[in-house]
């Protein structure tokens, strides 16, 4: 009866190592700050998963200039291998001195180790934004 408890026991404690060692936290990508000129700039990935739409929150704040651009053509996503996607969708006002929503991105046929949003023309600058998966 002893045998069949600490195998019934073993078994139960191998499931929970394999089951665990099998599914990988989520890493939590940060938020990136940068100043563009007067602009201060940041960037959080929201959802980054494999297949799945790529959506990343945009901030832009400052005091002196009109934020007006057309983000779906000045933001640019780019991965380890090079290939390079425009926003399908821009969700958030596009002039005043503070900017906020989303930038989504259709996602990439393979799964990238790493991606980076460059903006350009920001107050005339251009600045990349990256993140390792």
């Amino acid at each position: 009866m002893n045998s069949k408890i600490f195998f019934v026991i073993l078994l139960i404690l191998v499931g929970f190592i394999v089951f665990g060692l099998a599914t990988k936290p989520k890493k939590e990508l940060l938020t990136q700050n940068i100043t563009m000129g007067v602009v201060d700039v940041k960037i959080t990935p929201i959802s980054i998963d494999n297949g799945k739409e790529l959506v990343f929150e945009l901030v832009m704040d400052n005091h002196s200039v009109d934020l007006n651009y057309d983000y779906t053509k000045i933001a640019v996503l780019t991965d380890n291998n090079d290939n390079s996607i425009y926003p399908s969708s821009w969700t958030g006002n596009s002039s005043g001195h503070h900017v906020e929503g989303k930038l989504i991105f259709p996602s990439f046929s393979k799964n990238p180790k790493e991606l980076t949003i460059t903006l350009n023309g920001v107050d005339n600058k251009s600045e990349t934004f990256s993140w390792k998966l």
